[in-house]
This record gives C-alpha cells, structure tokens and sequence, in this order.
C-alpha cells in the first residue's frame, strides 16, 4: 500500500489538494496582515506606531507642501525642532542638485547625529523624505517614513551602538530624488554613510516588504535573516523593483557604491500621490509592523562588522513570515543540478519498474510549460476585457472577483493539460516531467535572473526528491502531491496574493501563471476529476469576470485620477485644457479631442480643448551666445518666473550637438536610462525647481535651436471652475503633479 493514495477516491484527491491549496492562501493571508499598534505608553525601547503616528500630525501638515512652498519649510523647520528636543545635533544642508535626468533644484536635507557618538569610520544612514507631491499631503508618502524616523531616533537616543546612526531627512525626493542626490555627492557630508535604511510608501495601508537591496548581498542577508522580525521579503522583489521605471532614494545611495535596505508598504494604491494620502487614510498597523521591522534593522546593522560588506549576490525569500530562507547566489545552478540528477536516478528506476516511460515524461514537461502559457494568456485576455470598461484605472475598489478569477485560471489550465496527458501517460510520468520543467527553468534562471531563481529551485527539488523518494519508499500520490503543493505554495503564493496591489491590473496575469505553476505540483494527481474540474474553473472564472465587469470601478476611497493643465502659448495667444485621458465627465463640460501636444516626448498624445486665454504673464528669458575656439558655442540662459511658479522648463531641439549643461553652476550628470519618459530623437529637457535659474548650454555647430521656455505653479485658473466641478462631482481628484498652470514661450538661438 502507498500512503496517502489507495483508499481515497479521484474525488476524494481532488479535493484534499483544493484544501491543502486554500489553506496554505489562508496562511499567506495571515502572512500579510499587520498588528495592532503599539500604545503611547509602550517601553521606549520599543517602537510605537501611536507615538509615532502623534509625531506625523505634530511636525506636518494635512496639505501638499512640496519643494518651493510654504508649507514645505515649515514641516522642515518642525521635523528639525522635534530632532533637537531628542538631543540630536541638526545640520540642514543647503544644496542645489541636479539628477540623471536633468532635473535640479534648491534643496534643504536634514541630518541629524547624537552628540556623543563619533564621527568618522562606517555609519547607519536612516533615510525617509520630508516633501511631497503638488497633488496630496504625502502623509504615508512619506510622513509616516518621517516620523517613524523619528520615533526611532527617540528609542535609540541613549542606547550603547557600535556605529554612528545617521538621520537623513531629505528634499526633493518626489521632484527627482535631489535630496539624495545633493548629499551623497557631498564628499564631506557622505563620507561615512556605510549602509541606508530607507522608509517609502507606495500607498496609504498594507503589509511592509523589504522590496530592495542593494546589489552585492550576500554578506547582508544572513543578517537580516537573523534579525527582521514577520519578515516579507524576497530576492525577486529586488531583481523585479531593478527592471521598473521606479526609483527611490535608496537608487542613488546605490548608485554611489552604498549598501542598503528599503521598506514600503503597497496597499490603497489608488490613494498615492493624492489629495487621500492624508492624515485621515494612515494606517497605523502598517506604520506598526514597518517600524518594528526598521528599528531591528537599525539596531542589528549598527552592530554588525560594516566593513565585511564583501560582493556577492544571495537568493531568498520569507516562508510564511516566520523566517528566511537563504543561499549564495552561486548555489541556485548547482541546487537545480543535483534535482535534475536525483530525477534522472528516479525516471531510470520507474522505468525498470514499468511504471513510467520518457514519452510520458516529456508530455508531462509540455503540459507545464502549456499550462504556464495558456494561464498567461487567459490572464492577460481577462485583464484587457475588464479595462474596457474601466479605461485607465489601475487600482480597483473590488479586486477580489478579477483576482480570483484569474486563480480558477490558472487551476484550470495546469489541471486540464494535466488531465489530458494522464490519458496517455501514467502519474509518475507526468509529475516527473513537472519537476523536470520546473529544474530546467530553475537551471535558466539562475544564470539570467539570478534573485528569482528559488521560485523554481525550491518546488523542482522537492519534487525530484518526491519522485526519486516514490521508487523507494511507499510514498502515496497524494502524500507526493501535497508535499510538492507546499513547496510551490510557499514561493508562488506571495506574488499571487500581493501582485495586484504591486502592479495593478498587471497583478491579473501575474496572478493566473502563479497559480498554474502552484497547480502543477497535484494536477497530476486528479486524472480521473481533470474532464469536470478544469471546465468547472473556467465557468466559475469566466461568472466572476462577470461579476468584476459590472462592480463599481471607482469609490470615495479609490477614485479615478484626472488631474488637469491649462496651458498657454503667449507667442500665439491662444491657451488650452490638457489631460492625459478624459473622463466622460469632463467631456461632457469641454470639447476634448485627441492630438498630439509635446513633440520632444516620444509619446505626447493627450486629450486638449480649447481653453479661454487668461492674462498671464509668460517667463522672462534672456539668451546669449558665445562662439569658443574648439568649434563649440555657450548658449546662456537666464530665466525668471515673474509669477513665481514652482518649476521651470526648457526644451530644445537643433542640428547642433549639445555637448553639456550646466545650471545654476551645476553640471549636468551623465543621462542615465530615461526608462519612464523617453524624450523624442534630438530633444534635450531640462526643469528647474525653483522661480529663476541660470542654465549654460554648451553645443558644437553652428545650426539655430528651437527652444520652448515654460514656467508651471500649482493650481488653475477661476475659468478652470466648470471641470473641477464637473471632475469633483465624478469623484474624481488630481494626482502626482496635480492641476497646474503652465505658460510657455517660443525662443530662438
């Protein structure tokens, strides 16, 4: 008798599997939630998400202040008198910054050290922003990173460490990461920032992860494995956070050669970047659980030897919050080796035993990779259908149908192509080839994007230990399929769970090829429930689709974005409205048609009507030029915004090779890869926070230059009042730069 399998029935298989399956997601859930926040009166030793929380409402403002405002320095200058009364010595740097991207600004950092500790030598940097978008109060975005900074540097204010603990409470960050940029090019300043701690929100509520690292971790794994507490982290969400358009102040520090860490929680995405990441939308649990996981890190990066900060990459991930589980990065190929040679041991013995042949084997291998495929595709189909009826929302008020349809996806595609190789091979044949599918990836992987490669080196070598463990020992089927269910649970669930809320409507397919490939570890099993199991997941998917097409798209606590510009041309007198897409709403309140608006972007296309021209006075430029003895000329630029707008901009476009920038006596740094907004071929940008600025822009060649000088300040004008309303009573509110008035002029040079 093989345990687990003779006295239980096709049915019975099927669904002692789904059981198993959703108790494992019932342990992610639990993985993902949060505590209760810690009193006002907890140990000061001890991170408190109340005290913490008192501290945000205390130094900031439930207001947008970013960099240029009022309200911006008047949370520096609170944030800055709440580190001294800690006994903090508080040095604010005044620098002005300009990023890879061309962007520059004036801006204000806070660091802040405890007198008695010594300066010089390898310190902990804890880093969190203090400004905010134009559209919303940043109070998670990063208040609550600024005052859980705060709370920290209150509970280690007397505490013996053997670094310094550095806080940086920097500017600019939502304006192109210059704060950071500003101190860590400061050579003085920087010099002994050995590794950061940074605190960023990507939403307003939700489980912290530890997202990023540095890219050399193999020596610092092993101490955060040793001392995060209800850690969620992976090493995939490293290597995928490095491919994304997104940066944070950790990008820079790592950039200058720093090691480091970074926390952010993802939940209410809809919230970030606008008027609802307010005091009121903070969740006090994730500020909690992020706080106690910072604090440890802090206290445990203080102690240890900063100086064995050696290269190396390291592959890891959490099981279930408890742990981490961790190897060398070089491990990965050599782990998915050793599986593939005790499967290649385990299909030699079933073979002599009658009980498998390669031909079944290799179709179990294809039903993987189909079903892989098929879920895929099946998520991305559902995922475009749902947009069409909720065009430009990322973030839904009611995920789960869409969620969970994209689950019986990805049970049906693995169960079915399953089912239909069982009909021509045996069990053992097909879960074989599973876990040879699943080395085989594990061995690609590794060599080409090694921090995912557990995903498939975990469950590929526990299957090759179940298979090779069936030839020897009286392993049932089930007991099999349950063991390798666990292992897939572990590493695929996470992303399955949390990828909405990470990618939004990307999270769909996401969600779809995770669940195919935790469903290959038991379809092999239910041969005789795959013809009524793998359809009964498709119409069960196919009626919440359904139900996800028709729900509310968009709430009070999840409103769709539209932020508005008005633009004026003062050359031509003319002005217009401009979104990116137009709600139906604001259609209904002005005549907007599609065109193209922004020739040195490579996609411009935005939605413009015609707009009532205000008298608004355009930004003063003067521009001369002078020819230098290498063939190159200096073009200089000085500028002003006579209404003293927020930002300044320049754009140009000339057969002559611009060969360097320089503002404010600030050269341009090499242009790093425009990856989130590429400019049009033969455009050159540059924007300026700030109301007047001093540019000097080198080119060779004699060719003229088309420039196009603008200035842009918060808000629009009173004959803007129609669309507020109009957007208002849609429920919708702006986001990210917000509403603006931009007035722009030609030039020549």
């Amino acid at each position: 008798m093989r345990v687990g399998c003779a006295a239980m029935t096709p049915r019975g298989h099927a669904l002692a599997a789904l059981a198993a399956l959703a108790a494992l997601a019932a342990l992610e859930t639990c993985r993902l939630g949060n505590p209760d926040p810690a009193p006002p009166d907890a140990p000061p030793e001890q991170f408190s998400a109340s005290r913490a929380v008192a501290t945000l409402r205390a130094v900031s403002v439930d207001e947008p202040h970013p960099v240029g405002t009022p309200a911006h320095d008047a949370v520096r200058d609170r944030i800055a008198a709440a580190l001294r009364a800690l006994d903090y010595a508080v040095e604010v740097q005044r620098t002005f910054a300009c990023n890879a991207t061309a962007v520059c600004g004036e801006v204000a950092n806070l660091i802040a050290r405890r007198p008695d500790q010594p300066t010089g030598g390898k310190a902990v940097v804890v880093a969190a922003h203090y400004d905010s978008v134009e559209a919303g109060p940043g109070a998670s975005d990063d208040g609550t990173g600024v005052a859980s900074a705060l709370e920290i540097a209150r509970a280690i204010r007397r505490e013996p460490l053997a670094h310094p603990v550095v806080f940086l409470i920097d500017d600019g960050e939502e304006g192109g990461l210059l704060g950071a940029v500003g101190y860590a090019t400061d050579a003085a300043r920087s010099a002994d920032a050995a590794f950061v701690i940074n605190f960023e929100a990507r939403g307003t509520t939700g489980t912290p992860y530890l997202f990023e690292t540095s890219r050399e971790q193999r020596w610092l794994v092993p101490i955060v494995a040793r001392a995060l507490p209800h850690p969620v982290t992976t090493s995939l969400f490293a290597t995928v956070y490095d491919q994304l358009p997104n940066n944070t102040d950790l990008t820079v520090f790592k950039r200058a050669g720093r090691a480091g860490i970074n926390f952010a929680y993802l939940g209410g995405g809809t919230r970030y970047h606008t008027p609802l990441d307010d005091f009121a939308h903070v969740d006090p649990g994730s500020v909690q659980r992020r706080g106690d996981q910072a604090l440890a890190m802090v206290r445990a990066f203080a102690a240890a030897d900063l100086a064995a900060a050696a290269p190396g990459g390291a592959v890891w991930f959490d099981a279930f919050a408890a742990l981490v589980v961790w190897w060398p990065a070089g491990w990965s190929a050599w782990l998915a080796a050793a599986a593939l040679v005790l499967l290649a041991a385990a299909v030699v013995r079933g073979m002599r035993a009658g009980r498998l042949a390669l031909g079944g084997v290799a179709l179990g291998a294809l039903s993987f990779i189909g079903a892989v495929v098929v879920a895929t595709g099946l998520g991305v189909a559902l995922s475009r259908l749902l947009a069409l009826g909720a065009p430009g929302a990322l973030f839904e008020p009611h995920p789960e149908p869409r969620i969970a349809a994209a689950w019986l996806l990805g049970i049906a595609a693995a169960v079915g192509l399953a089912g239909l190789v069982r009909r021509r091979a045996s069990f053992d044949a097909v879960f074989a080839g599973h876990a040879l599918a699943w080395n085989a990836l594990a061995v690609a992987v590794a060599q080409t994007v090694p921090g995912a490669a557990y995903l498939f080196v975990v469950p590929g070598l526990v299957m090759a230990a179940l298979a090779a463990a069936r030839t020897v020992w009286p392993v049932g089927a089930l007991a099999a399929s349950l063991g390798a269910l666990i292992a897939a649970a572990i590493v695929c669930l996470p992303f399955a769970l949390a990828g909405y809320d990470a990618l939004g409507d990307l999270g769909v397919p996401v969600a779809a090829a995770m669940l195919a490939l935790t469903a290959t570890s038991f379809a092999p099993l239910l041969s005789g429930t795959a013809p009524r199991l793998a359809p009964g997941c498709l119409v069960l998917a196919a009626v919440l689709g359904a139900v996800a097409a028709i729900v509310p798209h968009a709430s009070a606590s999840h409103p769709r974005h539209q932020p508005i510009s008005y633009v004026a041309d003062a050359d031509a007198g003319t002005a217009r409205w401009q979104v990116g897409d137009a709600i139906p709403e604001l259609r209904a309140s002005a005549a907007f048609a599609r065109r193209a608006v922004a020739p040195w972007l490579a996609d411009d296309a935005a939605d413009v009507a015609l707009a009532p021209v205000e008298p608004l006075t355009p930004p003063a430029v003067t521009a001369t030029r002078a020819p230098a003895s290498d063939g190159t000329r200096v073009v200089t630029l000085d500028l002003a915004s006579p209404r003293h707008a927020l930002r300044l901009a320049v754009v140009w476009h000339s057969a002559a090779r611009t060969e360097s920038v320089r503002i404010n006596g600030v050269v341009l740094p090499a242009r790093a890869d425009l990856r989130s907004r590429r400019l049009a071929p033969g455009w050159n940008r540059i924007v300026v926070y700030g109301s007047s600025a001093h540019v000097e822009i080198t080119q060779r060649g004699d060719a003229p230059t088309e420039a196009i000088v603008s200035d842009a300040s918060i808000g629009l004008p009173a004959s803007a009042a129609a669309l507020v309303r109009a957007r208002d009573a849609a429920g919708a509110v702006p986001v990210q730069a917000g509403d603006a008035t931009i007035v722009q002029r030609r030039l020549t040079w």
